[in-house]
């Protein structure tokens, strides 16, 4: 048996790793749940994977945007459609998929809430009642659902810059994936 082991391990760690090669063989793309994307996604920015979920939502507004959760319902990929990949539609909801695509990173830093900071207060809101309203001046007829949708977004700013401080890095991470294509999964 021992004799056998330079064989065997090898052999193990080759049909462990869950990743593939593009058809000329040089690059590898990594497999990662859905569940797991969070804690893997800073060391593929840039790279392509493949992401297996199940699509819990997709943009109702052009879908542009497709969420996929894998085991953990709480935990949620953004996936962005391209030109390469088509739009995501009501129908795909429900249903499990094997998406590859291009994770990128947006940080989000003080410069980043500033300037989010300043477009909701000078830009306009939608109201409840569809019209849109101008903010932050003097004399607005800014309803009460602008106002407090306004009002949480500010919050959730100052709570974000909140967490920012409890970082050594002096950002937060948000992660996506870019569809370069995505298949569903028949079982």
């Amino acid at each position: 048996m021992r004799k056998y082991l330079f064989l065997i391990i090898p052999a193990l760690m080759l049909f462990s790793c869950e990743n593939t090669q593009d058809a000329d063989g040089t690059s590898e793309i990594e497999i990662i749940n859905a569940t797991d994307f969070d804690s893997l996604a800073g060391d593929f920015v840039n790279k392509e994977v493949i992401i297996e979920g199940t699509c819990v939502h997709t943009c109702k507004h052009g879908g542009g945007k497709m969420h996929i959760v894998g085991t953990d319902p709480d935990v949620r990929v953004v996936v962005m459609a391209t030109d390469e990949s088509g739009k995501f539609n009501a129908d795909m909801e429900g249903v499990k998929y094997i998406v590859t695509g291009k994770v990128l990173e947006t940080r989000i830093d003080s410069a980043y809430l500033a300037k989010w900071e300043e477009e909701l207060l000078a830009g306009e809101t939608e109201g409840g009642d569809g019209v849109k309203h101008k903010h932050g001046e003097e004399g607005d007829n800014v309803d009460a659902d602008a106002a407090m949708e306004l009002e949480m977004k500010l919050a959730q700013i100052e709570e974000i810059r909140n967490e920012i401080k409890e970082t050594e890095k002096g950002f937060l991470s948000n992660f996506t994936v870019e569809c370069i294509s995505f298949e569903e999964v028949k079982e």
